[in-house]
């Protein structure tokens, strides 16, 4: 990731929270030269979003290089992802994206803004929302990204194999789990609550958790599948931290920008200083 052009950088539900403090970070940074796409499901949220980041971003460094765009992006939509990747192909090329960050996702509230209790929607909702979409947009960009990128997902530290019991664990962490047993897993997770059994089967009543877990292990799973592809991409799983969002509410310890330090750290740090870092 060290040539001269601009590179290319694509974050998920980017319109708050995490989402969009990881954008203003991506922006403000002066070490490499990036354009950042700022996406969101809302055209209204997205485009107020952009413009208060471009505000900030001309108001600290007026002549910094970066650049923002914002595009529409209904992870949950294949009709919305597919015109994007379209897009990015036309603007950038066949293989023209450095770094996709997926941040889009959240739990399911009832109308008084309460987290919903687990039964089957919820289950249902959250693992489509937190699960599910990441797969099917990180499946579209793959072609599109270049050598030396960077997929990152967002997860949490709740998502770590103690939470789950009997053969879970070991399956989860195994090597030769496949994509399609993964999606076994995270929809037999989803029926198991309805039935009423997610705890024979070693799931605990946590649906954001068992999501993010899936997520985990399709992070390992692409690292092991692009072992050798050429390009040598990079997949990793991050927790930003127990940040204060409309997620977690007002009495988390992190800021969002605290949060968003780092993916960006992992979706930009050159590859010996990354690793140098991590071993430390």
């Amino acid at each position: 990731m060290s040539d001269d052009r601009r590179l290319v950088a694509v974050v998920t539900g980017a319109n708050r929270g995490i989402g969009k403090a990881i954008v203003r970070r991506l922006l403000l940074q002066t070490s490499k030269p990036l354009i950042v796409y700022l996406t969101a499901r809302n055209v209204d949220r997205g485009q107020a979003a952009f413009d208060e980041l471009r505000h900030e971003q001309l108001k600290a460094e007026p002549q910094l290089s970066n650049e923002l765009r914002f595009h529409q992006l209904d992870v949950a939509d294949v009709d919305s992802i597919q015109p994007f990747i379209d897009y990015l192909r036309l603007m950038h090329g066949a293989q023209g994206v450095d770094v996709l960050i997926n941040n889009a996702g959240g739990v399911v509230r009832d109308s008084s803004g309460v987290v919903r209790r687990c039964d089957a929607d919820t289950a249902y909702r959250t693992v489509h929302m937190n699960y599910f979409t990441a797969v099917s947009v990180t499946s579209l960009m793959l072609p599109l990204m270049r050598p030396r990128s960077r997929v990152v997902f967002m997860v949490t530290a709740l998502a770590h194999l103690g939470i789950f019991s009997g053969d879970l664990p070991k399956v989860l962490a195994s090597d030769d789990l496949s994509l399609q047993g993964l999606h076994i897993i995270e929809n037999g997770f989803v029926s198991s609550v309805g039935k009423g059994t997610f705890s024979a089967y070693g799931f605990p009543p946590m649906p954001f958790a068992v999501a993010k877990a899936g997520l985990i292990a399709y992070a390992r799973m692409l690292a092991r599948i692009f072992a050798r592809d050429p390009r040598g991409l990079i997949f990793a799983a991050v927790c930003p931290g127990y940040v204060r969002t409309d997620m977690t509410g007002p009495y988390a310890p992190l800021t969002p920008d605290q949060g968003a330090e780092t993916p960006v750290y992992v979706a930009l740090a050159d590859d010996e200083k990354r690793s140098k870092k991590c071993i430390q």
